[in-house]
């Protein structure tokens, strides 16, 4: 695989082929319109006529009366900011003054012209087109990736070793002996405190098994006597109500029966002598007739009107079933009666002594019979 690697120069900026010139127009120095220039005596002055607004007048001064102010001009006093403008302004003239006296770049003979040139250290060779060169590179084909090297940490510090014979330090048999008493008594009285403390709660949990078994036993035990209590109570109001009604209604008979005797007694004698003595004033009839006026007549006439009614309708209707069937057979009849005629006139002779009206007169008198 070949690679070509062009290298171009490039041009350096364009500069400009003629000198440096500047020029600017002609403007008036005073450009205030309130002030004109005399021409007798070359000065320049104010228009005394003209009116004038105080506000634009630098002797009045505008603001709060209580601040501290400039004094005004024409008192012969100037204030630093003022002469700070005037020396602002002086620098400014000079420095326009000295730009126009400086001389510029006379213009080229007739038949010359300006030429740039380099003012720099160095000069630099310029071409229109840069310098191209070819080069070429060959890669190796199918060129294997190496091994990635296993990492090894770099060390840190410097190494040491040291050497220790046996018992240099400590013998193991003999310093282990306290930390294993230590140790396995620790764990014998941990296991002792635990043997206990089950125990212990396998003796609360048995008692409160008791409690609560003595605890149901005497709810259910109050349960069951407040229940038959209450059914006593319902039982003795129920019998105290029963027999106080069973009372009540055993001097109402007595009552009753005392009543009846009296009433009875009474009416024994009583009822002939007044049964006689309305029978002879006359108010037994009276009522019996009355009941008979007002009671039988108007319900006698009004079973024996609907009766009659509804005889009449049956008559009417039986009546008009009567004439449709009438009617309807006398239709039939004559339809027959035509229809006999018709076949009586094709069969008989021209001569035939029985007119046909004769014929059909008998034929429906038979049929009225029949």
């Amino acid at each position: 695989m070949s690679v070509s690697v062009r290298s171009v120069l490039v041009e350096g900026p364009q500069r400009s082929k003629g000198p440096f010139t500047y020029a600017s127009a002609p403007r008036a120095l005073y450009n205030n319109t309130k002030l004109k220039r005399n021409p007798s005596c070359g000065s320049i002055t104010t228009n005394q006529n003209q009116n004038t607004n105080l506000m634009h007048d630098k002797r009045v001064v505008r603001g709060s009366t209580y601040a501290s102010h400039p004094q005004a001009a024409g008192d012969g006093v100037e204030s630093a900011a003022a002469r700070a403008a005037r020396t602002r302004r002086r620098a400014l003239a000079k420095r326009a003054a000295a730009a126009r006296l400086r001389p510029g770049t006379p213009p080229p003979a007739p038949g010359r012209r300006h030429h740039p040139i380099q003012t720099e250290y160095y000069l630099e060779e310029l071409f229109d087109k840069g310098v191209e060169m070819e080069v070429g590179v060959q890669t190796d084909l199918f060129l294997d990736r190496p091994a990635t090297p296993i990492y090894v940490p770099a060390k840190t510090g410097a190494d040491a070793s040291t050497q220790i014979y046996p018992g240099e330090l400590f013998d193991f048999d003999l310093e282990v002996q306290p930390i294993l008493e230590v140790l396995i008594g620790k764990t014998t009285e941990q296991a002792l405190a635990e043997v206990a403390q089950e125990e212990e709660l396998a003796t609360l949990r048995e008692q409160q098994r008791r409690y609560c078994e003595l605890r149901d036993a005497e709810r259910a035990e109050r349960q069951r006597l407040a229940a038959q209590h209450l059914r006593l109570h319902e039982e003795k109001e129920r019998r105290v109500t029963e027999a106080e009604a069973a009372q009540i209604a055993a001097i109402e008979a007595r009552e009753r029966t005392a009543a009846a005797v009296l009433v009875q007694g009474y009416i024994a004698e009583l009822l002939p002598s007044v049964l006689a003595g309305l029978r002879d004033q006359g108010y037994l009839v009276e009522r019996i007739e009355r009941g008979v006026d007002e009671e039988f007549m108007p319900w006698l006439v009004k079973e024996v009107s609907l009766e009659i009614e509804s005889i009449i309708t049956s008559r009417d209707v039986i009546t008009e079933i009567v004439r449709d069937v009438v009617e309807a057979r006398g239709e039939l009849y004559r339809n027959v009666a035509e229809r006999e005629e018709n076949e009586q006139g094709r069969n008989e002779p021209e001569d035939s002594i029985t007119p046909p009206s004769a014929v059909s007169e008998e034929g429906e008198e038979e049929h009225l019979e029949e």
